[in-house]
């Protein structure tokens, strides 16, 4: 696949068919993105991938701690608290959340079947594998960006080999039980997870058409009359 149609074809996927992932398959993804740039290539990722039965352990784990310190319950260092986004980025949350969940057939005020929907995010939507990346305390906050684009390649690298994903900042809220599953040492910072998968093209969720604003608006170009 041309890079340019990975990019135009790439979704976050919210819904996943029931076919494996090869391991074979994941560690040519994962082969290529090593190639992503990195701060003097200090190349500060870690990656756990899961599937299977320990796919299915993290799940019951993470669920298990999410009953008894509910999801937003406890304040993440890394993650913006909704409360503190200011516009136009609190609107644009707001809109693709109001997209998604109309997608879904799911009332703005049914707050149980809004949780419900969010807990998926657990089950990495149905994905038979799944991706934890975390990163060194040590190498924080400066190079989460670098961490970011390894996941940027991944996502889109994914897309040469018919997949899709969706990426889980999500995965931040139950730390310690990913750490209790993948034995991650407390001096790394578990930041993301993604779902890797076949996407169910059927699913109401993979037929958003989620916008961007146009590059006038987030660029300011300077010198180029000279």
């Amino acid at each position: 696949m041309e890079l340019l149609d990975a990019i135009s074809t790439r979704i976050s996927a919210r819904g996943f068919l029931d076919r494996p992932v090869s391991r074979e398959t994941v560690h040519k993804i994962l082969d290529l993105a090593r190639q992503a740039p990195s701060g003097s290539n200090m190349q500060p990722w870690q990656i756990h991938a899961v599937t299977g039965k320990v796919r299915a352990e993290l799940i019951e784990k993470a669920l298990a701690y999410a009953a008894e310190h509910p999801v937003g319950s406890v304040p993440q260092e890394y993650q913006a608290p909704p409360k503190n986004i200011v516009r136009p980025y609190k609107t644009r949350r707001f809109e693709c959340g109001v997209a998604l969940y109309n997608a879904l057939g799911i009332d703005r005020k049914d707050k149980p079947a809004r949780e419900k929907q969010l807990l998926q995010n657990f089950y990495f939507f149905g994905a038979p594998v799944g991706l934890i990346f975390s990163i060194h305390k040590s190498l924080l906050p400066g190079q989460l960006g670098d961490l970011g684009i390894m996941m940027a390649h991944v996502m889109l690298i994914a897309r040469e080999f018919g997949l899709q994903t969706c990426s889980q900042g999500f995965w931040q809220d139950v730390q310690p039980a990913i750490r209790d599953v993948l034995d991650i040492p407390e001096d790394f910072y578990i930041y993301n997870g993604i779902a890797l998968g076949y996407a169910d093209k059927s699913h109401p969720a993979n037929n958003l058409e989620i916008t961007r604003e146009p590059v006038e608006v987030f660029t300011t170009f300077s010198g180029f009359e000279e």
